[in-house]
């Protein structure tokens, strides 16, 4: 019966948390001083009791298997791993990479040049502009020299690149295991992982980028860094792989190799002034790209900001030519003028004003009163109109002009955000008597904008591929329509981002996920999704989700509907969410089956 099925859960989660309260008291009693740290910094974030359960589980199976783990890589150091090259079609033919550079010495999964090719110029294009953290010019200029002693790339930063690059491609040799999806990129990450190992606790630019690349990729990562005599064990996973129940607790980790990376290279002697000039400019970029993707995670998953604000300044940007082209592989076209630094240095001012949000909101153990969150609320949509405001020609949405797609992502985190702090804001003073309903109209409007831009990627770029940070947009903006459902408008632009979700659920496990959340909520709320989604929700749970949809997937990524108290009652993490959606779908086709029986 039900009732002994929820005794049993109660039996079971008092039985955890008390296994929980040991295995703190060991670490505590037992651990070094870095390990104690980490921990204290997690019950300070007011992390769950599962997020401390995870972090106490990996601690404690880190340490065991540690020196196995070092054996086994020195054993396999000779051993070269290749994938079989497929047979060629029309479209690889074709195919001309942006970038030409070699598959070894980086590599040991592939000797194929243009694979490997293939592979840098895609992670060039569609992930690395939107949040980017190294310089593209030296890394590629290191990377063809083929020379295992190069400043600005390593075998570990390159096969983190191709793992998190597989995503994108359609090329059979993306997968370890042919035609399954879950193993897109899995040997360049097993590689990563390797090379890792083999660096044996050395912090550099190069490795410090690596992680970076890694924390928003896969399944958890473990890596040792040498803090004072101690060998810190960390994990990294990758939140758009749909794994990052574990990825989020050890994100903030990252933020000890940047400083240490900061300390260390300030004294770094170099050849030439040329070479000084061009490592304090990669340690900037470097800082500055790991601050605007940490703040970016802690936005999107309401947690509090794990990073400090780098103390280098922020690269400068001269609004030159001398910025990379950007190419629209893997068509091909010409080269357009990119300004990478106009768009860094503007992603870096809107992180700072989402910091601060976070700061308030997430960064304390007790929630802020309504009034303060309304009046923090006010002054970051002040700042917000005033960033907007100030950005320069080559970063406007106008027409007749040629919108890349970093340039449409940086818009879309605008609405985003505008979102994000006026639902939050309306929540917070839910049981006020005067509501003021322009928060939510405001949030429609900047969701129907989501929706524009993303037809605007549409129209200019095909639908087939887009930055993978375009899903949280995306998301944010199908639970904000849902609300409003029965205006044209807003039925028009649900449908648009459904389309685009859908597209993003072939490649990533998290829009998987999100497309499979939306629909549930919608049913929980009793909202009728427009009927020109109905055979895409249908192929979506034939070819998709499938009855094993959920099977892989830790993620902490919020029902934005819950988070806002749209829905109530229910988990706010997208796992458990769906898990009981499972639970639930069971426990009706038994009741069916005694029924009949």
């Amino acid at each position: 019966s039900r009732r002994k099925i929820h005794l049993k859960r109660k039996i079971d989660s008092l039985e955890g948390d008390r296994d929980l309260f040991v295995q703190v008291l060991e670490i505590l009693r037992n651990g070094g001083v870095t390990r104690v740290h980490s921990l204290l910094q997690l019950i300070r974030s007011n992390a769950s009791l599962e997020e401390l359960q995870l972090f106490c589980e990996d601690k404690l199976n880190a340490t065991s298997t540690l020196d196995s783990t070092v054996d086994e890589v020195r054993l396999s150091d000779e051993f070269v791993v290749k994938i079989p090259r497929r047979v060629l079609n029309i479209k690889r033919l074709a195919d001309q990479p942006v970038f030409r550079v070699p598959a070894i010495p980086w590599t040991r999964i592939t000797d194929d040049d243009h694979f490997v090719s293939h592979l840098i110029s895609i992670y060039f294009t569609w992930r690395y502009p939107c949040f980017p953290c190294l310089d593209q010019n030296l890394f590629i200029r290191d990377m063809k020299t083929a020379k295992l002693s190069s400043q600005f790339c390593s075998p570990f930063l390159v096969n983190a690149i191709l793992a998190d690059s597989c995503a994108y491609s359609d090329f059979a040799e993306a997968y370890e295991v042919p035609n399954d999806p879950s193993t897109r990129g899995l040997h360049f990450y097993k590689e990563a992982k390797r090379c890792f190992e083999q660096e044996d606790g050395h912090s550099t630019i190069a490795t410090v980028q690596g992680l970076a690349v890694l924390s928003t990729w896969y399944d958890p990562f473990v890596f040792q860094l040498l803090y004072d005599l101690e060998v810190l064990m960390m994990r990294f996973s990758a939140c758009l792989m749909g794994k990052d129940r574990r990825g989020w607790i050890y994100q903030g980790q990252l933020a000890y190799a940047a400083k240490e990376l900061e300390c260390t290279l300030r004294t770094v002697s170099s050849g030439s002034l040329t070479e000084a000039s061009d490592i304090r400019r990669v340690i900037e970029l470097t800082l500055w790209g790991l601050y605007n993707m940490t703040i970016a995670s802690a936005f999107a998953y309401q947690k509090p900001p794990l990073i400090e604000k780098p103390s280098r300044p922020c690269p400068p940007s001269t609004h030159d030519n001398d910025d990379p082209l950007w190419h629209p592989y893997p068509h091909d076209n010409d080269g357009l003028q990119a300004h990478y630094m106009c768009y860094f240095h503007s992603l870096s001012d809107l992180t700072a004003i989402v910091d601060d949000w976070c700061t308030l909101l997430f960064d304390g153990f007790t929630k802020p009163p309504p009034n303060e969150i309304q009046d923090m609320e006010i002054k970051v949509r002040k700042r917000l109109a005033v960033w907007e405001k100030s950005l320069r020609t080559c970063l406007r949405i106008e027409t007749g002009r040629v919108i890349l797609p970093h340039v449409l992502c940086l818009h879309m985190y605008y609405h985003n955000i505008c979102i994000t702090i006026s639902e939050l804001a309306k929540a917070a003073d839910h049981g006020a008597e005067n509501q003021h309903r322009g928060p939510q109209e405001s949030s429609l409007s900047s969701a129907r904008h989501i929706a524009g831009l993303m037809e605007l990627h549409r129209s200019s770029w095909g639908i087939d591929m887009f930055p993978a940070c375009y899903i949280h947009w995306i998301a944010v903006s199908m639970f904000t329509l849902m609300g409003q459902l029965d205006v044209l408008a807003n039925q028009e632009a649900f449908i648009n981002l459904c389309v685009a979700a859908k597209v993003a659920s072939r490649r990533w496990p998290l829009a998987r996920g999100t497309l499979r959340t939306v629909q549930i909520t919608a049913k929980r709320l009793g909202v009728k999704l427009p009927p020109e989604t109905d055979t895409l929700f249908l192929d979506f749970e034939k070819e998709i989700w499938e009855p094993k949809g959920r099977n892989g997937l830790s993620s902490l990524y919020p029902n934005f509907a819950v988070l806002t108290g749209s829905l109530r009652n229910e988990a706010v993490e997208m796992d458990k969410f769906l898990e009981k959606e499972d639970s639930l779908e069971a426990l009706d086709l038994a009741e069916d089956d005694e029924m009949i029986s």
